[in-house]
């Protein structure tokens, strides 16, 4: 007759793998159940670190923390599934997704533009390439010759590179080491404030230069797109 183990909450990080700061986080989130009280102490079992480790096997598979939280009565058989990887994508699946040439998304790929979720022999991809492939074609479809763009974004991925390789390495020497305890829920506040910062920063940028270069152009027309370019809402969804 098997039995179930009671685990106090360091006991039950250890097991997983994880700190104890990392399974309460889990917990307050939503992905894991709350222990069984006994007095004054809380008490986990394995059914608790069987879905640690399921959460760690579907985060490796691509899943947001706020996906896995919504999977959570999905059937654990559905849940390997989707974990092995069937919601990535192929590089000849972003291009039919995307409606363009295979060959584009090669030469995106190649000249760093759109960064595959793997480099093994068969790159893997998310839906977001997908999306960005659909962005860079209707650019190209508004009349800016492809060539152009590419030499355009190749430009713009390397500064990017450069900032954020800038921008890690602040993060190293003033927040990794100084971080009291567990550092995901720190990463978890970080990331979408550094995500908003930047797209705002381009889009507030973008939007001063149009109205430089276009002032003179049909006012009503420029008026009209730049309200609407204000009145973009820059999103970042974080697990």
């Amino acid at each position: 007759m098997s039995t179930t183990r009671n685990l106090r909450v360091e006991d039950l990080a250890a097991a997983a793998g994880l700190s104890v700061d990392t399974v309460r986080y889990y917990q307050r989130l939503g992905l894991l159940a709350p222990p069984r009280r006994v007095g004054r102490h809380a008490e986990y079992d394995d059914h608790h670190l069987d879905r640690l480790a399921e959460i760690r096997r579907l985060a490796a598979g691509g899943f947001t923390l706020a996906q896995i939280r919504d999977l959570g009565s999905t059937p654990s058989r559905d849940l390997r599934r989707l974990a092995d990887g069937s919601r990535t994508l192929d590089r000849t699946e972003v291009a039919e997704r995307a409606g363009v040439p295979e060959g584009l998304v090669a030469l995106l790929v190649d000249n760093g533009l759109l960064q595959p979720l793997t480099r093994d022999d068969e790159p893997r991809f998310d839906e977001g390439a997908v999306a960005m492939v659909r962005a860079g074609l209707a650019i190209s479809n508004a009349g800016i010759p492809l060539d152009e763009l590419v030499h355009l974004a190749t430009d713009h991925a390397a500064g990017v590179d450069a900032v954020v390789r800038r921008a890690v390495d602040l993060f190293e020497v003033h927040v990794k080491d100084r971080a009291d305890g567990d550092l995901t829920e720190v990463l978890h506040a970080l990331l979408p404030a550094v995500v908003r910062l930047v797209a705002q920063h381009f889009h507030h940028t973008l939007v001063a230069r149009a109205r430089e270069r276009l002032g003179d152009g049909d006012r009503h027309a420029l008026a009209e797109a730049l309200a609407t370019a204000d009145d973009l809402e820059v999103r970042c969804e974080w697990p």
